[in-house]
């Protein structure tokens, strides 16, 4: 597996440790100047050599202003807004400039204001009996002119139609309304009025939505409150909405309505839906309604009101400034409320564990990338325990992945797993605390313990030597992406998993919670030290120790029986591991 990161590797024959070496890019040799950046990454261990090695060119890139900018999502043509351009602005302008053609007799100049009394008359009795034939002429000419992404029969296509209809009808109005006497004749239909809010609504220089949001991000990135992968996943959900809302927007006129509007426009979408053929280069509200008549599947309420939570802090920040005071938030009120749903991630029934068991990877597969086919060849790498480890500690696939060779020791004669959170040595953990995990018996039982001592021969003694060496940091930083996506896709292959059903190697961590419970008869606070989840005591800030000692953990794990579960197998191949 390659990674980007490895060319910035250096092996500096007179240091023990990895050293960071990088030529300095051509557009900034003028103020920074030609020298390579040479640093030791304080480290000898590779893989955690490249995490910072990634690390340390994004801080240079980002210090050195060459930080690639997240492309911006495309500008929404909003239907409405372009009927009253069209219905409305260019429609005034196309009659003041005949008028200006009109006769200067008194007599002839009202008979043509009449005729315009009689077209108003005209177009709104069309309206009103629903005769829309004469816009949707215009509307397919504006569509077919500017290449727009409106499909006859949609949403957006219904909503262009029926602006360009109220929006010539109020055009008219207006004219004849100035040129009778009422001489600041205003528009009075909404949909022209809202239009012309929107446009008088635009941002300062240095204020619009994305400007303010680097700012906010710029400052919780130096106050460390979040990591760089999720301030760009967040700078994503935020342009999105800008696009939808109006890129040039001031963020005061933004109101509750148009969010409502964005959300349940996100709503209808389905998952990822820029990567779906069927809406691949539409805009997302004429996806939205592309997607109703398809009937694809919906975004999750859950990710809606992620994107809500994405916003609404922009917000606040705002708030507390004194420029911004008094900003209302137009999230307020509009998250779905009780949607974290039924049961997200499902713990593996007993069936599903034997299932699981007793499939290819754990009985002889046919060949690497076809492991769900039956055949001679065994696995003794992460494929296969890293989810034997996660069924028996309920730790995370990114906290196993991780794993040190050293991170499996002994204490008080007792085995067990060190999970760590040491961002220096590119270690984390959620929680942002280490912990242990005991070994269970069963998981030494089954080989987990000599897969250890053979890693560690294999290492030559190294303890910092990584214990699945095979796997290395994606794009984001994130050990856990190839085992995550693997495991899914195995359970897939096996028949445990139907799509978007919720079932992966986090369901080992939710069926230990279960088994707890039930076999070892913990209540839920006693569960939580053992799962790691962060609790937040008085007591919990004092001191560095992790809560819970290794030999409780022992104690209250080896009640777990895992009844009903057969390792048979298992064993026999361990015990005939050890002939060997």
């Amino acid at each position: 597996m390659k990674n980007a990161a490895n060319r910035y590797l250096w092996f500096r024959p007179e240091s023990r440790n990895i050293w960071f070496r990088m030529a300095v890019p051509r557009e900034v040799q003028g103020r920074v100047g030609r020298k390579p950046i040479l640093c030791s990454l304080g480290t000898a261990d590779r893989r955690q050599a490249l995490i910072l090695a990634g690390k340390k060119r994004a801080e240079l890139f980002e210090e050195w202003g060459l930080m690639p900018k997240a492309k911006e999502a495309a500008p929404v043509i909003d239907p409405a807004s372009l009927g009253v351009r069209i219905g409305f602005d260019d429609m005034i302008a196309a009659m003041e400039e005949r008028r200006k053609a009109w006769p200067a007799d008194d007599a002839e100049y009202a008979v043509r204001l009449a005729e315009r009394e009689a077209t108003l008359r005209r177009l709104t009795r069309r309206l009103h009996d629903g005769d829309l034939s004469e816009w949707e002429a215009v509307a397919d000419r504006a569509i077919a002119g500017r290449e727009l992404p409106f499909e006859k029969g949609s949403e957006a296509y219904a909503a262009l139609v029926q602006a360009l209809a109220e929006g010539s009808i109020d055009a008219v109005g207006t004219f004849t309304r100035r040129h009778g006497g009422e001489l600041n004749a205003e528009p009075q239909s909404t949909v022209v009025q809202e239009a012309k809010a929107k446009e008088a609504a635009k941002a300062k220089p240095g204020e619009t939505i994305m400007e303010l949001f680097e700012r906010w991000a710029s400052e919780v990135l130096d106050k460390g409150d979040k990591r760089a992968d999720t301030v760009n996943q967040d700078r994503k959900v935020i342009q999105q909405f800008a696009a939808f809302v109006g890129v040039d927007r001031d963020m005061r006129s933004i109101k509750p309505d148009e969010v409502f509007e964005y959300r349940e426009t996100l709503r209808a979408l389905p998952p990822k839906w820029t990567t779906k053929r069927e809406l691949r280069g539409l805009h997302m509200r004429t996806a939205a309604s592309k997607a109703r008549e398809l009937d694809l599947p919906k975004t999750a309420f859950t990710t809606v009101n992620k994107h809500l939570s994405t916003i609404s802090p922009l917000y606040r920040w705002l708030r507390g400034q004194p420029k911004w005071s008094g900003l209302g938030n137009p999230c307020d009120g509009l998250f779905y409320a009780k949607v974290k749903g039924k049961n997200a991630r499902p713990p593996f029934s007993t069936a599903m564990l034997n299932q699981i068991l007793t499939s290819p990877l754990f009985t002889g597969f046919l060949s690497d990338d076809r492991e769900h086919v039956a055949g001679n060849m065994r696995a003794d790498d992460w494929r296969k325990w890293i989810p034997l480890v996660a069924m028996f500690t309920g730790a995370r696939i990114g906290e196993i992945a991780q794993l040190r060779i050293g991170d499996v020791n002994r204490q008080h004669g007792v085995w067990f797993v060190h999970i760590r959170h040491e961002e220096g040595e590119g270690l984390t953990t959620k929680s942002g605390k280490s912990r242990f995990a005991a070994v269970h018996s069963m998981l030494g039982r089954i080989g987990f313990l000599d897969f250890h001592a053979r890693r560690l021969k294999a290492a030559g003694g190294d303890l910092s030597a990584p214990l699945f060496p095979e796997l290395e940091p994606n794009a984001r930083g994130q050990i856990s992406g190839t085992p995550s996506r693997w495991w899914r896709d195995y359970l897939s292959a096996i028949g445990v998993k139907d799509g978007a059903d919720g079932y992966g190697a986090h369901s080992f961590r939710h069926t230990l919670a279960d088994r707890l419970r039930d076999e070892a008869d913990l209540l839920d606070d006693k569960i939580a030290v053992v799962l790691g989840h962060s609790i937040k005591t008085t007591t919990s800030g004092y001191g560095t120790v992790p809560q819970g000692t290794v030999p409780m953990f022992k104690a209250w794990m080896e009640a777990v029986r895992f009844e009903g579960v057969d390792f048979t197998h298992l064993i026999a191949d361990a015990d005939a591991l050890k002939v060997v």
